[in-house]
C-alpha cells in the first residue's frame, strides 16, 4: 500500500462503509463509498470560486478534456474511457465546485483510466487552438460560435437562468463568488482569453484541492497502487505555494438587510404563465440539525396533495401555480429557494402574500404533529431506499464535505449520517417547529423574484441579436471573415491531430467476464417449467390462485415494489386523450368502500397512503419506451407487503371520480403547457410524434402537448357544464384498462421472506374473475400514422421566439424487433459515429455547430433517430452530419479496428449500466422477459452479438437504415428554431429536396 496515503476516517452508514484517505505529501484525498453492483462511479471534485461572469470554471471544465501533458491529444481521454468499459467521461460546473465524472463496468477499467484522467485535470494543455474551437470564436459567416458559447446561448435567456442570476445579484455582494454566473455570460465569453483560464487553473487545480470520490466495489490496495504513479508525478513538480481554501476562507456574505421584490421578463410568445421564486438564507452548512429540521418543514409544506402549500395553492379550482417546490443548496450558508411554476400572469403578484399568510397561520395554530411524525418516518424510509437504489445518495454528502467540512475530516460522519439527524428532529415539540419556521421563513429577510413572460422581450431579443451580428459582419468585413474561417480550420486541424496507435495499444480493454452482475431470480404466479429455482419452488408451495399475470423478481432488499402494467390497446379514440387526467388523479381521489358505500375524502386517502408507502407513481410508458402501456408503481417496506397490494386494489377499482377534483387536475395540466412549449428540444420531439403516430390509436399522439392544449379546455368546460359525461368517460376508460387480461404485474423484493406471496394477492387484489388470456404487449411501432408508415416528404420548421438556438430530429425506419439480426450492427455503427470523440463529436460539436448530436436506435418505436441538440444553425449541422455519414457509406472514410473496439467496449457499459442497482436489475429482468419477450439473459447474449459485429455488417445497416435518415424521400424532419433563423433553415432544406412546412406552435 502506498505509504503516502493514510486512512483519516472510516464510518459505516446502514451497512455501507465509507473510507477517506489523504496523502501526507501532496494533500490529494480519496473517499471510497462501498456499494454493491457492477458499476464503479467516480466524482473527481475541486472547489472552484470565481469573482466575475467570464465563466472560467465552466470553460476550464471543457478544456480539461482536450489533452494533458502526458496525453497531449484532443479526445484521447474519452477514447480511452470507452476502452475502460465506460461511456466516455463527463463533468459539471456548479457555482462552488467542478466535478469530473466517469462510470465504468467493473473496477479494472476504472483503475486503468483514473491516472490518465487525473493527469488531464491537474496538467491540461489549454492551448489557443482548444480555446478557439471549444470556448468561443467567430466563424466565416460572422456568427459567434464555440461549444461553450453555444451551450450558454441556449440557456442564458431562459426564465430559470434570468431568475437565478437576479437572485445571485440580490443576495450576494461583489466580493462573493456566489454572486456570479460561473457558466459565463455570452457578452463575457466574447472577450475571455485563454491566458485568463490558464491562470485560473494554476490557482485552483491543485492536488490539495482535489478529492477523488469513488462509489462501487473497488479493492483499496489496487486503488492506492493505481495512484502511486500519480503521487510520484505530483511530487516531481515541486512544492506549491500555500493556498487559501475556497469559500471557507473567503469573506462571507452578510445576511439580507431587507426583504425585496424584483420583477424580470423572459422571452415567450405565450404570455399566460410566469414563474415566482422566493429565496432565503438558511443556517450555516455545518448546522446539520437545523438543515434537517428545515428539510422536514419543506417536505411537510409541499410533498403531496395534502401538504398545506399544495392544498391551498395548487389543488384548488383557481390555482396559483401548477407546482411548488423547495430547493436547499448547501453553500457556506444554506440557500433556500421556493419556486412556483406556471403561475397565471394575473396572479404573479399574489403568490408571495398568499404564501406568507399560510406560514403565519401555521405559526399561530401550530403544526399537525401527527403529520410531522409521518413525514419524518417516511423521509427515513425514503433515505434507506435511496441508499439501496441511488449510489449518489452517499457520494453527494462526501462531495459537500470536501468543500465545506473541517480540514481534519472529523465531521465527515455529520455530513453523511442523516439518519441520526432524522431521529433527533423526531423529538421536537410543536414550539420548536414553529421556532424554526419563524426564524428561517417568516422573520428572515427574503428576496422574491417574479418572472413575467414577454413577447416583446422575445421580439427585441431576436432583433438585437440580428443587429449585433450584422454590425459584427460589417465591422469585420469580408476579408477578415475569410481569414477567421481559415484560422478556425487551422485550429481544428491542430486539435484533430491523430493519436499515436501505441497509446491505445497500451491500454488493454478489460475482460467483461470479471464484471459481477446483481443476481435476480424470477418466478411466476403459476407453476412454470421455465423457472426451475428456489423462488419458483417457494411460490409453488403457496396454493393460492391468481387470475392475473404476476412475475416475482427476487432481490435482497428491505423494500417491495409493485408495478401494474396496463395495456391500452382496447381504448377507443375518444377515451385515449383522458389518460393523463386519469393517472394524474389516480392517487388523489375519494375512496369508496364497496361493501358499506362509505366514502373517505381524498385528503385522508393521501395521508393514509403516505403512512403505508415509501413512494408511488403512475403515468404513461416505461421511461421513453413502451408508450402504449400505462404504469402504476407503489413501493412499501417489506413488512407491509399485504398493505401495498390492498392499496393497489383500492386505488385501481374503488375510487370515485369527483368532478371538482378532476377540474383541479385538468386545470393544473393545462397551466403546465406554456412552460413546456418554451422548450425547443421538447417541442421538436412533440412535433415529430404529432406527425409519426396515429391520432386515434397512439398514446404518444393522443397525449401530445400540442393536442392536450386543445383537449383540456374542452374537458374543463364540460366538467363545468356536464360533469357526468366526463365521469362516464373516465369510468369506461378504467373498466377497459383494468380488465384482468390487460394487466401484467411485477413484484420485486425479497420474495423468499414473504411467507405466502401469492395468497396476499388472492386476499387483497381483485376482482377475482376467471383467468383470461393476457393481452400481448403493444409496441409504438404498431400505431404509426400514414407518415410514420412511409416516412418522407414531410416535416416542419417551427418558429419559437422563446429560444435563441435551434433543435432538430430526423427520423427514418429502423429495426422493430429486439431479435432483429441487424440490431447489434446498427447499435455499433451508431456508437462509432456519436461516441465521445467520434466523428459527430469532433466535426459537429468540435466545430461549434452543435452542443450535442446523437443517433438513437429505438427498436420499440421502430425508428432510427438523428437528434441535433442546441445548434446555432440546424441546417448547417445537418449538412455536416450528412457529409460524415455519406463519407462512411461511400467508403471514403472507414472506421479503424481501434474505433470499432472502443465502440464495442463502450456499449458494454451502457448495457451493464441498466442493471446498476438491485432495483434496476429487477426492472430490467421484467422488461426483457415480459415486455421485450426475450430471455432473462438477453443483455448477456446481446453483448456477445455486439462483440461479433463485423465491418461488413455495419456497411449493410448503413445502406439499409442510416443513410435513409438523411434522405428527403425516406425521413421525417422537424426543426424548432429561433425566429431569426427560421427563413434560412426552411429555404435551405427546400433546396436539398425536403418539403418542410413553416409553422408556429399554435398552428399545429
Amino acid at each position: 500500500m502506498t505509504s503516502n496515503f493514510k486512512v483519516v476516517q472510516e464510518i459505516d452508514v446502514n451497512g455501507h462503509k465509507i473510507t477517506k484517505f489523504r496523502s501526507a505529501q501532496t494533500g490529494l484525498s480519496i473517499v471510497h463509498v462501498y456499494n454493491e453492483g457492477p458499476i464503479v462511479n467516480g466524482y473527481f471534485t475541486l472547489a472552484t470560486e470565481a469573482f466575475d461572469d467570464d465563466g472560467c470554471p465552466h470553460t476550464l471544465e471543457h478544456l480539461v478534456f482536450l489533452g494533458s501533458e502526458l496525453f497531449p491529444y484532443k479526445g484521447v481521454l474519452d477514447s480511452l474511457a470507452n476502452r475502460a468499459l465506460a461511456n466516455g467521461t463527463n463533468a459539471w460546473t456548479d457555482v462552488d465546485h467542478t466535478a469530473y465524472t466517469i462510470a465504468t463496468a467493473g473496477s479494472e477499467g476504472f483503475l486503468n483510466i483514473m491516472p490518465i484522467y487525473i493527469d488531464h485535470i491537474l496538467y491540461p494543455t489549454i492551448d489557443d487552438a482548444a480555446y478557439y474551437t471549444e470556448v468561443h470564436h467567430i466563424n466565416g459567416e460572422g456568427e459567434d460560435a464555440g461549444v461553450v458559447y453555444s451551450e450558454m446561448q441556449g440557456r442564458e435567456n431562459s426564465a430559470a437562468s434570468i431568475m437565478d442570476l437576479t437572485r445571485q445579484r440580490i443576495m450576494y455582494p461583489e466580493n462573493c463568488g456566489y454572486r456570479y454566473e460561473t457558466g459565463g455570460l455570452m457578452s463575457s465569453l466574447r472577450s475571455l482569453t485563454a491566458e485568463k483560464i490558464r491562470q485560473y487553473h494554476r490557482d485552483y487545480y491543485r492536488p490539495d484541492n482535489l478529492c477523488l470520490i469513488i462509489s462501487g466495489q473497488v479493492d483499496h490496495k489496487k486503488l492506492l497502487d493505481a495512484l502511486e504513479p500519480v503521487e510520484e508525478r505530483i511530487i516531481s513538480k515541486g512544492p506549491l505555494p500555500p493556498m487559501k481554501r475556497p469559500w471557507v476562507e473567503s469573506p462571507q456574505a452578510p445576511l439580507l438587510s431587507e426583504t425585496t421584490k424584483t420583477t424580470v421578463t423572459f422571452p415567450s410568445e405565450d404570455e399566460d404563465m410566469g414563474e415566482v421564486a422566493i429565496n432565503w438564507f438558511g443556517p450555516p452548512v455545518r448546522d446539520f440539525l437545523a438543515f434537517q429540521a428545515l428539510d422536514i418543514i419543506q417536505t411537510y409544506l409541499t410533498d403531496s396533495a395534502v401538504a398545506v402549500l399544495k392544498k391551498e395553492m395548487v389543488e384548488i379550482e383557481d390555482p396559483y401555480c401548477t407546482s411548488v417546490d423547495f430547493t436547499a443548496s448547501q453553500r457556506i450558508r444554506v440557500e433556500i429557494r421556493l419556486r412556483f411554476d406556471s403561475v397565471p400572469t394575473e396572479k404573479l403578484d399574489d403568490v408571495e402574500p398568499k404564501l406568507m399568510s399560510i406560514l403565519e397561520k401555521i405559526a399561530l395554530d401550530g403544526f399537525d404533529m401527527d403529520r410531522i411524525a409521518a413525514v419524518i418516518k417516511r423521509e427515513k424510509l425514503k433515505l434507506l431506499d435511496r441508499i439501496e437504489t441511488d449510489h449518489l445518495t452517499l457520494a453527494w454528502p462526501c462531495l459537500v464535505h470536501s468543500l465545506y467540512g473541517k480540514k481534519d475530516d472529523s465531521d465527515l460522519r455529520d455530513f453523511v449520517d442523516d439518519i441520526k439527524n432524522l431521529d433527533a428532529v423526531a423529538q421536537f415539540d410543536n414550539t420548536t417547529w414553529v421556532k424554526y419556521l419563524r426564524e428561517y421563513y417568516i422573520d428572515s429577510k427574503r428576496a422574491t423574484i417574479i418572472a413575467k413572460p414577454s413577447a416583446a422581450h422575445a421580439t427585441k431579443q431576436a432583433e438585437d441579436e440580428a443587429k449585433r451580428i450584422e454590425e459584427q459582419k460589417e465591422r469585420l468585413g469580408s476579408e477578415k471573415l475569410k481569414a477567421l474561417d481559415e484560422e478556425l480550420q487551422q485550429h481544428r486541424n491542430k486539435n484533430d491531430a491523430p493519436v499515436p496507435a501505441e497509446v491505445f495499444d497500451n491500454f488493454r480493454i478489460p475482460d467483461v467476464k470479471g464484471i459481477e452482475m446483481i443476481k435476480v431470480v424470477t418466478g411466476r404466479s403459476v407453476p412454470n417449467d421455465q423457472f426451475n429455482n428456489e423462488v419458483q419452488e417457494h411460490l409453488n408451495k403457496d396454493p393460492a390462485h391468481i387470475p392475473y399475470f404476476v412475475e416475482f423478481d427476487h432481490i435482497k432488499s428491505e423494500f417491495v415494489e409493485f408495478t401494474l402494467y396496463f395495456t391500452s390497446t382496447g381504448l377507443p379514440a375518444r377515451l385515449r386523450p383522458y389518460l393523463d387526467i386519469y393517472f394524474e388523479s389516480f392517487f388523489s381521489l375519494p375512496l369508496v368502500d364497496p361493501a358499506t358505500k362509505e366514502e373517505i375524502h381524498y385528503e385522508q386517502v393521501v395521508k393514509m397512503l403516505d403512512s403505508d408507502t415509501v413512494s408511488r407513481d403512475c403515468g404513461n410508458g416505461v421511461g421513453s419506451s413502451f408508450r402504449q402501456l400505462a404504469l402504476v408503481v407503489l413501493k412499501t417496506e417489506r413488512a407491509k407487503y399485504s398493505e401495498g397490494i390492498a392499496w393497489l386494489q383500492k386505488m385501481t377499482w374503488n375510487t370515485r371520480f369527483d368532478a371538482d377534483r378532476l377540474k383541479v387536475i385538468a386545470t393544473k395540466l393545462l397551466n403546465d403547457i406554456p412552460q413546456q412549449k418554451r422548450d425547443g428540444s421538447r417541442m421538436s420531439q412533440s412535433c415529430m410524434e404529432f406527425i409519426a403516430y396515429d391520432s386515434e390509436k397512439s398514446n404518444l399522439s393522443a397525449l401530445n402537448v400540442l393536442k392536450q392544449a386543445k383537449f383540456l379546455p374542452e374537458v374543463i368546460k364540460q366538467l363545468e357544464q356536464q360533469p357526468q359525461a366526463v365521469i362516464d368517460d373516465l369510468t369506461e376508460l378504467r373498466r377497459i384498462l383494468t380488465s384482468p387480461s390487460n394487466i401484467h404485474i411485477q413484484v420485486q423484493g425479497d420474495i423468499l421472506r414473504q411467507d405466502q406471496p401469492k395468497t396476499a394477492w388472492a386476499q387483497h387484489f381483485g376482482p377475482m374473475t376467471t383467468s383470461n388470456a393476457v393481452a400481448p404487449i403493444p409496441l409504438s411501432s404498431q400505431v404509426w400514422s400514414a407518415a410514420g408508415q412511409a416516412p418522407g416528404k414531410t416535416g416542419f420548421v417551427v418558429n419559437m421566439p422563446s429560444i435563441e438556438s435551434s433543435f432538430a430530429i430526423h427520423v427514418a425506419h429502423g429495426p422493430s424487433s429486439f431479435m432483429d439480426p441487424d440490431y447489434p450492427a446498427l447499435v455499433v455503427l451508431s456508437e462509432c459515429l456519436d461516441t465521445l470523440e467520434g466523428p459527430f463529436w469532433k466535426q459537429l460539436r468540435g466545430s461549434g455547430a452543435v452542443y450535442g448530436a446523437y443517433l438513437r436506435v429505438d427498436v420499440e418505436s421502430g425508428f432510427l433517430k438523428f437528434v441535433i441538440y442546441r445548434s446555432p444553425d440546424a441546417l448547417r449541422a445537418y449538412n455536416l452530419a450528412y457529409k460524415i455519414v455519406d463519407d462512411y457509406a461511400s467508403g471514403r472514410s472507414k472506421f479503424s479496428k481501434r474505433e470499432l473496439d472502443g465502440a464495442k467496449a463502450s456499449i458494454v457499459y451502457r448495457i451493464v449500466q441498466k442493471e446498476e442497482t438491485i432495483s434496476q436489475a429487477a426492472t430490467e429482468s421484467f422488461m426483457n422477459q415480459v415486455l421485450k419477450n426475450v430471455s432473462a439473459n438477453y443483455n448477456k447474449e446481446l453483448l456477445e452479438r455486439i462483440q461479433s459485429v463485423t465491418p461488413e455488417q455495419m456497411q449493410h445497416v448503413m445502406d439499409k437504415y442510416l443513410s435513409k435518415v438523411f434522405q428527403p424521400d425516406s425521413s421525417i424532419v422537424v426543426v424548432t428554431s429561433a425566429t431569426t433563423k427560421v427563413k434560412d433553415i426552411s429555404e435551405g432544406f427546400k433546396k436539398l429536396g425536403f418539403q418542410l412546412e413553416t409553422k408556429n406552435l399554435d398552428d399545429i
